[in-house]
């Protein structure tokens, strides 16, 4: 949907790519849980989102080997097993994809519509599962409506309500310590408004296009690509304050390479204009990556 929030590859270790990858898999496999086409859900932020909260609640992962059937030639990949905090995560992925659909739909491409019936059981089964976090969702989007509605301008308006949705939605996740869920719910904020500056900016033609609400389209900057590098500064540097007083005890080498080097690597990708082409960084992420001998980075070999 978004998959801005991702590892730096090329400064993780071995390890903890392979962990990356883990719960990549995990998430997937627990997706089938809400139906063979939730899994089109499947994000790179949902992982984030996944390895993060694992961290926090202190949940060791728990691997096993399992084959897959968009790579069966790899054998079988490591996978996290499936728990309460993936089954969140996968409820949430189910959730956000049903209301992208609904946006995309709503700004003239109507025949993304056509994807919901596939999640239809996906959906109802979330909804009826988390219904905090449903009811986040809808209130939160109603918002964006009546905002995008109205015009608005103001380059702040946009991202704040989005980042104050997607900081709700990770503090609903009903295994969180308490104390935990404030920094949380303030992660999420900024995360939230990084993921939505730097998604207009790669949006911003195809929105000219097609005439969608986009705060670099409608807002008159001096120096566009100049404001975005500033706004995407600010949620960054706002975002590793609140990961930093997080106590997180499970998979933090990780989260702080996504933290401290990821988002900040994935921005200078968008604003370089290298994000409509898959970057060598995003395939090894997936795990697309081809090895001298033609194997790949999950295949059996590469992950005893």
């Amino acid at each position: 949907m978004f998959g801005y929030i991702t590892p730096f590859i090329p400064e993780l270790k071995v390890k903890d790519k392979e962990l990356y990858q883990s719960y990549y898999c995990g998430l997937c496999r627990a997706l089938g849980k809400y139906g063979l086409g939730s899994k089109l859900s499947l994000t790179y932020d949902a992982t984030f989102a996944a390895a993060l909260l694992s961290g926090v609640c202190g949940k060791e992962p728990v691997f096993t080997r399992r084959s897959c059937a968009v790579h069966p030639m790899r054998g079988k990949n490591p996978m996290v097993e499936y728990d309460d905090i993936m089954d969140f995560c996968a409820g949430v992925c189910v959730l956000l994809a049903k209301y992208k659909l609904l946006d995309d739909a709503q700004d003239g491409r109507p025949i993304r519509k056509a994807g919901l019936p596939v999640l239809a059981r996906g959906i109802k089964r979330a909804e009826k599962k988390y219904p905090d976090a449903a009811k986040v969702l809808h209130d939160g989007l109603e918002k964006f409506g009546r905002l995008e509605a109205a015009g608005d301008t103001d380059p702040d308006d946009a991202p704040l309500l989005f980042g104050s949705l997607l900081g709700e939605l990770l503090s609903a996740c009903p295994y969180l310590p308490e104390e935990a869920r404030p920094l949380i719910r303030e992660l999420g904020c900024k995360l939230g408004g990084y993921v939505y500056i730097i998604d207009d900016w790669d949006d911003r033609a195809e929105d000219t296009k097609r005439g969608s609400y986009n705060i670099f389209v409608l807002s008159k900057f001096d120096d566009p690509k100049e404001t975005c590098a500033a706004l995407l500064d600010m949620y960054i540097n706002s975002a590793v304050l609140a990961y930093d007083l997080l106590d997180i005890t499970v998979n933090k080498p990780l989260l702080d390479n996504i933290m401290y080097i990821g988002l900040g690597a994935r921005a200078a990708e968008v604003l370089e204009g290298k994000n409509k082409k898959k970057t060598k960084n995003e395939e090894a992420c997936r795990g697309d990556e081809t090895d001298s001998d033609g194997t790949g980075p999950e295949s059996e070999d590469n992950n005893k």
